[in-house]
């Protein structure tokens, strides 16, 4: 036989060798999955809840709801510490603003108004047509922070 050949040969073999060696792990894989578990057998479930001292007193599941059933259910909250609602931010209206030499779109929205939370796109929509020049007058809108979004 040519030597090409035997090569071939043997890759091949080797290659049916491995796909059978994974075929028979999927295979066992497979048949631990369908299996029942036998009676008494304590399934990976119950044995991660029995973990832990043995002096520790448990309570059954059926036990645990029955109490939890016939207890009374409380009107209202215990009492606690007063927590004070958060105060919603004062509301911030609309202004006029005087144009300055070097000030921006960009400028004038995260510098000069940062507070208002607004872009330098929402100020320029907000004063359509407008082109900066020192002394101008724009307006400047409340912006997201003052109207709480």
């Amino acid at each position: 036989m040519d030597r090409g050949v035997k090569i071939a040969l043997f890759v091949a073999s080797l290659v049916s060798l491995a796909l059978g060696l994974v075929w028979d792990q999927v295979l066992s894989q497979a048949r631990v999955a369908v299996q029942k578990p036998q009676a008494g057998d304590l399934a990976p479930e119950e044995l991660a809840a029995r973990v832990g001292s043995p002096e520790i007193p448990r309570l059954e599941l059926e036990q645990a709801i029955e109490e939890q059933q016939a207890a009374p259910q409380a009107a209202e909250p215990a009492p606690g510490p007063a927590v004070a609602a958060p105060q919603p931010a004062p509301a911030v209206a609309e202004t006029e603003y005087e144009v300055q030499t070097g000030d921006s779109w960009w400028s004038i929205a995260n510098r000069k108004f940062k507070d208002r939370g607004l872009s330098s796109t929402e100020l320029e929509k907000a004063n359509p047509g407008v082109t900066l020049r020192p002394g101008k007058k724009i307006r400047i809108p409340a912006g997201k922070k003052a109207a709480g979004k």
